[in-house]
């Protein structure tokens, strides 16, 4: 490293040298080069996150008028299944729904909190995921015709309920 030697005269003091080191140049071209490599990586992150999100989404549902109902004393775990009756009772985000041959408790998600989505005897078509004794519903239909779509069930679960601990 090369110092650069200030001398500074002045008359009525003595001689004071200065040293200024060359390594005192402005750092914004290393600045600007490490800001565009943390914006680079924060771009990507953001590019990378939309997509995890987008690919974690379930598709769509909609209300499928082919689906031939399902009496419920007859459900089994089925992806797509159907079921027309009346709702009997309501408990928060959950209904039951009874067709004369059974009830099914019907799981509504976030969309039926508080137990505005049916009203207590409405005849509904509730379709949906049956698995583990519940009915979770993608869309409902009510008599006026009209459809309520909600979120899709997540996909059912695989494997042991608990971790299995080695002895």
């Amino acid at each position: 490293m090369t110092e650069v030697h200030h001398h500074i005269s002045n008359p009525d003091s003595p001689q004071i040298e200065h040293r200024a080191s060359e390594s005192r140049r402005p750092f914004w071209p290393r600045n600007a080069l490490l800001g565009a490599g943390a914006l680079g990586i924060l771009a990507l992150s953001l590019v990378s996150g939309a997509a995890a999100w987008s690919a974690s989404r379930h598709s769509d549902f909609s209300f499928d008028t082919n689906l031939a109902a399902t009496p419920i004393a007859e459900l089994a775990d089925a992806s797509s299944v159907g079921v027309t009756g009346q709702v009997a009772e309501i408990y928060g985000n959950k209904f039951v729904v009874t067709d004369g041959t059974a009830r099914a408790l019907v799981e509504t998600g976030p969309a039926g909190e508080g137990g505005r989505l049916v009203s207590p005897n409405e005849t509904v078509t509730v379709q949906g995921r049956f698995h583990d004794g519940f009915l979770h519903a993608a869309a409902i239909r009510h008599a006026d015709q009209r459809v309520d779509e909600l979120d899709p069930p997540p996909p059912p679960h695989h494997g042991p309920e608990e971790p299995v601990e080695a002895n």
